[in-house]
């Protein structure tokens, strides 16, 4: 009985292999999709919604929770978190400038808006940018990533403060946080270093981050965030629904777009 289902098995893989090259599908591609990879479209393709709307209510959270948006951009993400969780005390950061006047726009009257980033160290960067589109997504302190990855030219830059995340809580008087969110163009560990102090008292419970292409330019592996939250479990977000990572493996070394989710363990 095992052989012939193994028969069976591999006849079927012929058959999916033959049709798909007929057909001229990237099986390559489509499998990634369905991994959670390159689903960076939406917030429901990313499984973004999903986790806000359905997920991340059931966790170990407060009933007045904390959460921190690093990387806000205009606020897509923080108005999802607002409308779906109103008792919530969001901050939000955002170095650009020109995006930050957007992000005040949307989202002045829901959260707690810092014009400025978060990194492993209080001081000043410059950040890049694109001359031809100011309020860009891709804004980065490594102008390698703006070039390498997004392929864009005529660049301009602006010196932006960078506080640490242990500092604004200290400063702030937050003492623990339940959701912080992460997206900032490859500096996400930098972000988390600057957190040691919370991390190691166990004060930071769920961590969302995107890992993705820029961390090549950083020679960056996603081995090093399962060095630095050692006492989490990884998951990817897909979009109805979370992967589990387990522990750290070779294969999970792959640099396209995802977002990951880190849940302190109990």
């Amino acid at each position: 009985m095992q052989k012939i289902k193994l028969k069976i098995g591999q006849l079927c893989v012929r058959i999916i292999l033959f049709l798909s090259r007929k057909a001229k599908i990237d099986l390559t591609g489509l499998g990634y999709v369905e991994s959670g990879f390159l689903r960076s479209t939406s917030l429901e393709a990313s499984g973004e919604l999903n986790f806000i709307k359905n997920i991340l209510g059931k966790q170990n959270i407060s009933k007045k929770p904390t959460f921190i948006d690093v990387g806000a951009n205009v606020g897509d993400f923080t108005e999802l978190l607002a409308k779906n969780h109103p008792s919530a005390s969001i901050h939000c950061f955002e170095p650009n400038p020109n995006t930050f006047q957007k992000l005040k726009e949307n989202c002045q009257s829901i959260a707690t808006l810092v014009n400025g980033g978060i990194g492993e160290e209080e001081g000043n960067l410059k950040l890049y940018f694109s001359q031809d589109d100011k309020t860009s997504v891709q804004a980065s302190s490594n102008p390698e990533i703006l070039t390498v990855i997004g392929k864009q030219e005529n660049l301009t830059s602006i010196d932006i403060k960078v506080d640490t995340l242990d500092n604004y809580c200290a400063t702030n008087g937050i003492e623990e946080i339940d959701f912080l969110k992460i997206d900032i163009e490859g500096f996400e560990l930098e972000a988390l270093r600057g957190a040691k102090g919370l991390l190691q008292e166990n004060k930071v419970k769920l961590i969302q981050f995107e890992f993705n292409e820029v961390n090549i330019v950083k020679r960056r592996f996603l081995k090093d965030f399962y060095a630095e939250l050692d006492g989490f479990d990884f998951f990817r977000l897909e979009e109805k629904k979370l992967i589990p990572l387990n522990h750290w493996q070779p294969k999970h070394e792959i640099f396209l777009f995802q977002n990951i989710l880190a849940v302190l363990r109990d």
